[in-house]
């Protein structure tokens, strides 16, 4: 992912005196590219064409599954991208999957509220008119391309160095799956995972960090060995539970599938039901996707979201740290620590982490513009600066014209419009970011932040009317609220069992010890172009809290969301701290330290930085982690409870969302505890509210200990009072997942228990 210039060379007439050109460096084949696209399309078409005739069932569903995830992130992105000749391969990758992304979504939701669901009719045109594009798209390149010399040697080269590291990276995921198999996740308390995982994965991880410092501290950057590198960091920052309970360790996933199968069942947006439908982009693409694929549902898309959403991000974060530091070297370093302060666990499947692309992406690409474009100068002083700044405009890109330059404003714009139906808080922040750019003179599109408020509004006073009409008192109450906002992020978060509480303060001092380095290599990097408008971007989330505490939530969101671009400063403090190291120490020892020794030191570093990350991560798991029993059985349950019925979950229950709640009037009812006086006395509570079945689960018993402060033994005794009332009787009791059924209720047959 290092940036490149696209080169285009006119095309001789005498065929003996063609030369080889270039078109793209570092490897980038357009036509390729494009070959790889036209191949997508085809198979899209095919697999259409199955299911169609209702003979999907020939090609095995994971093939399917990759079929159409392929033409989900590739087309029509591939085509366009190669159209405007997008430079580097991080760039380019990161607007290729958001322009596909973003087309997907948009044709999905607006077929959706217009009544025009149709996802195979809209899956044929997105391939045939992508098929066509790439045709379009090729006759426009010259017809012969070589990769440059220096680009070859690269790909040859590495021989021993580059196999040692990658054999590295591979004892590293071995050592990671063995780690996951032997986590007894169902015994985490309030210390989260780190007690109970082993010495493997340690070992493991060390071999991971050895590996990464080692191609960082080479004198030339080993790119596919970070690739791969950073790859097997996402795994074993994001995907431990995960993988060692064979779900998604983020329960509301759940909840997201439960959504996906009501809209494919409804074929509509159903109405009063869930906020969240009023920004339904991301759940009306699954829909689309489940269909054309003709998935039973969307769980085979939960488990491993943290990976492939981490590895989309990394296409724009990495061009972002490459504008921000200029270095290949740095913007690594900024990808690897931005993994390593992620706990806020926002990356799964989920419209955030979809709209975290698109924002990202948006950044990457206006902070590209004005790396590589002529800035007016402005005069010293502070003054001069706010009068001039915004009225000044950046030239052109070198090689990109008017015409190209405005498409790229188009696409921005597409991207905008994706977000703004996928996400409630990332098109406000696009809008405050815009106008950042605008106001201190940095991008050619002055105005691109009024059209992204005038289709924000646009759309939230239409498609999202269920929710500001019932939300109109949160909405302009929480404005200006910050002390509100801060205090549900952050003081209502530590209460509960004591020692959890104390472990929420390494989250803090995490995101805090982020956001410090950060700011110090923000000042350290005064001089350079992007300097001012790039510190805006890392700035303008935490304005947020002006307007919404997001359901306690906002504090997380300003990290989550300023994280990408803290990330590169982070690096170029890190770097500039790790070369005053190496000055002092020379001039106490009277010699430069040799290189193992700072190389041991920076693996440290990581493995450190490493178990903080696997502690705040795995911190909830208590009551986020689920098992294989709860889905099933669950599922079971809620599809085999007689019409009518009632029950009480003790805390939360994301597993029993789906289309019988959402959509059948006769389906059940759950009922939650739901006040102080409940809590106080569960038992009690469920007895008077008299439910059919009382559903207890891992999960909610372990929010309970660690929010709620209650311990094990109360909660049991809560149990056995309900049990000896009478009128309660277990109907089933696994290891993770209790069902009590009322006497004069029928017992359900659940087939998975």
């Amino acid at each position: 992912m290092t940036g490149s210039s696209v080169v285009s060379a006119p095309r001789p007439t005498p065929a003996s005196h063609r030369a080889p050109t270039p078109v793209v460096r570092f490897g980038w084949n357009p036509r390729s590219a494009l070959t790889l696209g036209s191949a997508v399309c085809v198979a899209m078409l095919l697999l259409n064409l199955l299911v169609v005739t209702s003979h999907s069932d020939v090609v095995p569903e994971i093939v399917r599954l990759l079929v159409v995830i392929a033409g989900l992130l590739l087309v029509p992105g591939l085509p366009v991208v190669v159209a405007l000749r997008i430079p580097g391969r991080a760039l380019s990758g990161a607007l290729t999957v958001s322009v596909s992304l973003a087309t997907t979504i948009l044709a999905a939701q607006f077929t959706m509220v217009a009544n025009w669901w149709s996802p195979l009719t809209v899956q044929t045109v997105l391939a045939a008119g992508s098929l066509a594009a790439c045709v379009v798209a090729a006759r426009t390149l010259p017809t012969e391309y070589t990769l440059p010399r220096g680009e070859l040697q690269y790909l040859r080269a590495g021989g021993r160095t580059r196999a040692a590291s990658l054999a590295a990276l591979a004892v590293a995921v071995l050592l990671f799956a063995l780690a996951a198999s032997r986590l007894d996740f169902l015994s985490a308390g309030h210390y989260g995972i780190v007690p109970l995982i082993g010495p493997v994965y340690w070992i493991g991880l060390t071999t991971l960090c050895g590996a990464l410092v080692f191609t960082l501290t080479r004198r030339r950057i080993d790119h596919i060995v970070m690739a791969a590198g950073s790859l097997v960091l996402i795994a074993y920052t994001t995907m431990l539970v995960s993988v060692a309970s064979g779900v998604t360790s983020v329960p509301t996933a759940f909840v997201h599938r439960g959504f996906i199968d009501t809209l494919v069942a409804g074929e509509d947006l159903p109405n009063g039901i869930d906020a969240r439908f009023s920004w339904a982009g991301f759940f009306t693409a699954g829909a689309h996707l489940v269909t054309v694929a003709d998935l039973p549902d969307a769980s085979a898309l939960l488990e491993w979201a943290p990976l492939y959403m981490n590895a989309l991000l990394a296409f724009p974060l990495y061009a972002i740290a490459v504008a921000i530091t200029g270095r290949a070297r740095l913007a690594w370093l900024a990808v690897v620590l931005y993994q390593l302060f992620n706990w806020y666990q926002q990356d799964y499947f989920a419209p955030q982490a979809v709209a975290m692309v698109f924002y990202a992406t948006m950044i990457a690409t206006l902070l590209w513009q004005l790396r590589r474009a002529p800035l007016p100068e402005i005069g010293p002083g502070i003054g001069r600066f706010l009068i001039s700044a915004p009225r000044r405009t950046p030239g052109l890109v070198p090689g990109f014209g008017r015409m190209r330059t405005l498409a790229i404003g188009a696409v921005l714009l597409l991207l905008i419009v994706a977000d703004t139906v996928t996400h409630q808080i990332t098109p406000i922040l696009a809008i405050i970011a815009l106008a950042f750019f605008s106001l201190f003179g940095a991008t050619r599109y002055r105005t691109l932040w009024l059209a992204a408020g005038l289709v924000f509004a646009a759309w939230f006073s239409y498609g999202a009317t269920d929710y500001w009409i019932g939300h109109l008192h949160s909405i302009f109450g929480d404005v200006g609220q910050v002390s509100n906002s801060v205090n549900r992020g952050v003081s209502q978060r530590l209460s509960g069992d004591p020692t959890y509480q104390q472990m929420q303060y390494l989250r803090i001092g995490a995101s805090g010890l982020f956001a410090l380095v950060a700011f110090a290599g923000w000042l350290m990097s005064r001089r350079r172009k992007v300097w001012l408008v790039a510190g805006a971007a890392c700035a303008a989330p935490f304005t947020l809290v002006l307007l919404q505490s997001y359901g306690g939530e906002m504090i997380i969101r300003c990290f989550v969301l300023a994280s990408p671009v803290l990330a590169p400063f982070a690096a170029i403090a890190l770097s500039r701290a790790g070369r005053r190291l190496r000055v002092v120490y020379t001039r106490r020892a009277g010699a430069r330290p040799t290189r193992w020794v700072p190389a041991v030191a920076s693996t440290l570093a990581l493995v450190a930085l490493g178990a903080l990350l696997t502690t705040n991560r795995g911190l909830n798991t208590a009551f986020e982690a689920s098992t294989r029993e709860q889905v099933t059985v669950t599922a079971d349950f809620v599809e085999a409870m007689p019409p009518g019925s009632t029950v009480m979950s003790w805390s939360y229950a994301p597993h029993s969302n789906g289309v019988r709640r959402s959509l059948d009037p006769h389906g059940p009812k759950f009922m939650f505890v739901d006040s102080f006086p409940c809590l106080n006395d569960l038992a009690a509570c469920a007895l008077d509210r008299d439910p059919s079945y009382l559903y207890v689960t891992a999960q909610g018993t372990g929010m309970m200990q660690l929010q709620y402060g209650m311990s094990p033994e109360y909660l049991a005794e809560q149990l056995d009072r309900v049990l000896a009332s009478g009128r309660y009787v277990p109907m089933m009791e696994g290891e993770s997942v209790t069902i009590l059924r009322r006497t004069d209720t029928p017992a359900v047959e659940l087939e998975h228990s």
